[in-house]
């Protein structure tokens, strides 16, 4: 059990950190995998839920002031509902990392019982994958022995999804400085579209040598690709 102060909220991590123990057979890991992708669905719809009242209230965000000039609660948001949507979105974020993570194991284990060459194993990994969401980000200037490039992230890779935030809820890149502000010291998915095939990542922002914590730039994509 962790605790840490995230945006001035408490947030304790009670998950187990006990290794877990995955299924020995191939249809037991496919039905591992499709309950996980339904978990991780679930919890997609509930962080998009709690984005949508941060949105509702003055596009709050995750860090807006929750008082005015005068150091008053604000009259123009609902402050209650905004810190309890933030905290959600915290907690939520983490469960997603979790699932994503747990995801990503039994598959490297599925494809050790069922090698890539089997047609059924290919199969399976489409089946049990979400369906990609539109690209609304691009990546340039992914700088050698940086985070990002560390953890994955190439030139021209278009990002379908980053954390919570994908084409629907997102608004401006504050939203994406937003999640990877959240994430520093942290791995956070990544779905992203490299030379037209689908691909995730586990992206970590962190401290180094350079700028800022990616060391890489994202522009918005303006056109359908």
């Amino acid at each position: 059990m962790t605790t840490e102060i995230i945006n001035g909220i408490e947030v304790t991590d009670f998950r187990q950190t006990k290794p877990e123990v995955m299924p020995s057979t191939v249809q037991e890991l496919k039905d591992f995998i499709t309950r996980l992708s339904e978990e991780r669905d679930t919890i997609q719809v509930d962080i998009d839920e709690h984005s949508a009242v941060l949105r509702r209230e003055n596009n709050v965000g995750m860090d807006g002031p929750l008082v005015d000039k005068d150091q008053y609660p604000r009259s123009d948001i609902d402050v209650v509902a905004v810190r309890t949507a933030r905290q959600q979105v915290i907690r939520l974020t983490n469960d997603m990392r979790g699932v994503m993570g747990r995801i990503e194991r039994a598959l490297y284990k599925l494809h050790e019982l069922a090698p890539p060459n089997q047609s059924e194993s290919t199969e399976t990994r489409e089946r049990v994958l979400p369906p990609t969401r539109p690209p609304f980000l691009r990546v340039h200037g992914v700088i050698p022995n940086s985070p990002a490039h560390s953890s994955g992230l190439r030139d021209e890779d278009t990002i379908c999804q980053i954390g919570s935030l994908h084409r629907d809820n997102f608004t401006n890149l504050g939203d994406v400085a937003e999640v990877v502000k959240l994430s520093v010291n942290k791995a956070v998915p990544v779905k992203l579209i490299r030379g037209g095939t689908p691909k995730t990542i586990a992206l970590k922002p962190r401290p180094w040598q350079g700028r800022g914590v990616l060391g890489c730039n994202v522009a918005e994509l303006t056109v359908e690709i």
